[in-house]
């Protein structure tokens, strides 16, 4: 956990505010109590943070209506998979169990996708991988962060077939990366 962190957790709103998570109060429980003003929250968010598609097209209003609807119909839905993440995040979202301490107990070849951009740290998963025991691949997906599989979806989905190249065709001539698409 970063020195900036820590300090925060130290002060009355990192106390507040590790609580609330402590307690499962999640982005989605705000949004579900929003009630009808959630859906426009949400619109506000994504077409903020998803106006354009990685190679600058801009979505159309169509596409960002679509997105808008599926991302706000997700959050707002009855909480499952949310009730797990204090569990394994701690507030801020960090690892209770990293995967640099588990990973070398893997017993199936492994590929990590980022995005270039992504605020996760690909050199997390290079520390994991010195300690498996399991091939292990780490791509880097250009023009895009977190939200890879939107973000860039063809290079993405390129990634993918790249890391299963082997379970799909194991040919030995289908070994290059697409283009954009680092190995590191």
């Amino acid at each position: 956990m970063s020195e900036r962190m820590t300090q925060f957790r130290a002060t009355w709103k990192g106390v507040v505010l590790n609580h609330l998570w402590e307690s499962n109060f999640t982005p989605m429980k705000v949004i579900r109590g929003l009630g009808p003003w959630g859906p426009d929250l949400v619109r506000k968010y994504t077409n903020a943070r998803f106006t354009a598609y990685s190679n600058g097209d801009d979505l159309t209003e169509e596409s960002s209506r679509l997105l808008s609807d599926y991302v706000y119909h997700t959050l707002a839905a009855k909480p499952s998979g949310e009730l797990c993440l204090k569990y394994i995040f701690s507030f801020g979202a960090f690892a209770k169990s990293p995967l640099l301490y588990r990973a070398p107990d893997w017993k199936v070849p492994t590929a990590f996708i980022y995005g270039h951009e992504d605020w996760m740290d690909y050199r997390g998963a290079q520390q994991a991988r010195k300690n498996m025991k399991v091939p292990c691949e780490i791509i880097r997906v250009p023009q895009a962060g977190h939200f890879v599989f939107m973000e860039n979806t063809s290079a993405f989905h390129s990634a993918v077939l790249y890391a299963c190249r082997r379970f799909v065709s194991p040919q030995k001539d289908n070994d290059s990366l697409p283009e954009g698409v680092v190995s590191v």
